[in-house]
């Protein structure tokens, strides 16, 4: 319904927004400029906190500012963007507006201060970048005050208007009008509620004397058989068309719609669809373990020379892991346990620590004194570098499960494999595995439901200081 109205809006702001952070640059440099000529003619009104401020004519020349320009013209939006500034716009919703414009100038200003000293900016004056933050804070609230009066007195007119139609009944219909009482400041209008089971004629008729510029379907699943030859109505009169059709409402997944060949979908995706991001993150991958593998062969062939001569086996084991969707991998590790400690296992199931599906002994009588160096600085791990290079894992990520673990799931559980599993992850850097086996899931199905790249970062430089405090298992 104001989609577009919102599109349009949102993009005008965003160019005002820089028109502002350019004037306010402007603004600051001049009353500098103001507040120079006062205190050279009244020195007596300088404050003794104050440091001298030079005229222009002998420091600070306007050439120096030049490339204050650009960046405050990109920084303002792009600060604002960050706290969401144009994720949505809310008429009604003044006082958090208010708050975000506060807080991007601070950090703008913060932004532009440290790009001072980085480039060695000595003659651009501080005070002129502190009194932009101010100029900026202060018009953006004016701006913001401005434009929400003009847009509201706007759509007052009847030309602004946006007249829509209801078709629907009961519950569905009277959310559908709520809404559309909600956007009244972006001048929509209920032009009227009509019934599913309306004729094609009597749907024409109504249509075209209410002055309908939109027509939403708010009906029921059972009732979509009643609403194709009703849209193809609305199509004939050139109106646009929105079907809220409510089939299941989503508590964990993200939805998007999109066209196959025609066919409208409505798809549900259980992890994030932000592809630019999680390009980067499978680049990141790749080339963050070719990298490790080629600076830590060193310590890997120590490492597998010392497992060599301290106990008999093999220097790696390879298991069968789930991956992303339950697909199976072999993950690589160093041996950490004496040969065949998979099989002695169901002797020790009455000491195991952790309820559920896993296993685990804080005093493993299988780990070999070598293998519980390596488990407390987590140097057995090292050899999945190779299943992050393959691809099959990456490096923050999920738990990488046994098939026999995921027999044992409940269903809630098995949305952790909506993801690739890492070779670090939140649990890990959380408690590690001193925590319940249900919390492990827990913090898993956070971070499937929380990821960014931000966050994959904060768990590996928390996953390095685990490793350096030896608080492995």
């Amino acid at each position: 319904m104001v989609h577009e109205r919102q599109y349009v809006f949102l993009r005008v702001n965003l160019l005002l927004d820089m028109v502002v952070a350019v004037g306010a640059l402007v603004a600051a440099y001049y009353t500098r400029a103001v507040l120079a000529w006062v205190l050279e003619g009244y020195p007596q009104l300088q404050p003794g906190w104050l440091p001298d401020i030079v005229p222009y004519e002998r420091s600070h020349l306007f050439d120096e500012y030049a490339w204050l320009f650009p960046a405050c013209a990109l920084v303002w939006p792009l600060v604002l963007n960050r706290f969401g500034a144009y994720d949505w716009y809310d008429l009604r919703h003044t006082a958090a507006r208010r708050w975000i414009v506060v807080k991007a100038s601070v950090v703008s200003v913060g932004i532009l201060i440290l790009a001072i000293f980085v480039f060695k900016q000595q003659f651009v004056a501080r005070i002129v970048i502190v009194g932009t933050g101010l100029w900026a804070a202060s018009l953006l609230l004016l701006k913001e005050l401005i434009v929400r009066r003009v847009f509201i007195r706007l759509h007052q007119r009847p030309e602004y208007q946006h007249n829509v139609v209801v078709i629907g009944e009961g519950e569905h219909a009277t959310r559908a009008a709520d809404l559309i009482a909600h956007y009244y400041d972006w001048g929509l209008r209920l032009a009227a509620t009509l019934p599913s089971d309306i004729g094609a004629h009597e749907l024409v008729r109504a249509l075209t004397t209410c002055g309908a510029d939109e027509v939403v379907f708010a009906v029921p699943a059972t009732q979509v058989g009643q609403i194709p030859p009703l849209a193809e109505v609305c199509e004939q009169l050139g109106l646009t068309t929105r079907i809220a059709v409510d089939i299941y409402r989503p508590r964990i997944c993200k939805v998007t719609t999109e066209y196959l060949h025609g066919l409208p979908l409505l798809t549900l995706h259980p992890t994030t669809q932000n592809f630019g991001a999680l390009t980067v993150k499978l680049f990141f991958d790749r080339v963050a373990a070719g990298l490790l593998l080629v600076v830590l062969a060193p310590l890997m062939l120590v490492i597998a020379v010392l497992i060599k001569l301290t106990s008999r086996g093999p220097v790696l084991i390879h298991q069968v892991r789930c991956g992303q969707h339950g697909k199976p991998f072999v993950l690589h590790k160093f041996r950490s346990m004496v040969a065949g400690a998979e099989g002695l296992q169901d002797e020790l199931a009455a000491r195991n620590e952790l309820t559920g599906w896993a296993f685990k002994m804080s005093k493993d009588p299988r780990v070999t004194p070598l293998g519980r160096v390596l488990r407390r600085f987590s140097l057995d791990e090292l050899p999945q570098l190779w299943n992050v290079l393959k691809g099959e894992m990456s490096l923050v990520g999920p738990r990488p499960v046994l098939p026999a673990e995921v027999e044992k799931f409940q269903l809630w559980e098995r949305r952790r494999l909506a993801m690739k599993p890492g070779l670090t992850g939140l649990w890990q850097v959380s408690g590690r595995t001193r925590l319940p086996n249900e919390t492990w899931v827990q913090y898993d199905l956070a971070y499937i439901d929380n990821w960014s790249l931000v966050l994959d970062v904060k768990i590996l430089l928390k996953t390095i200081l685990v490793i350096v405090r030896g608080e492995g298992v």
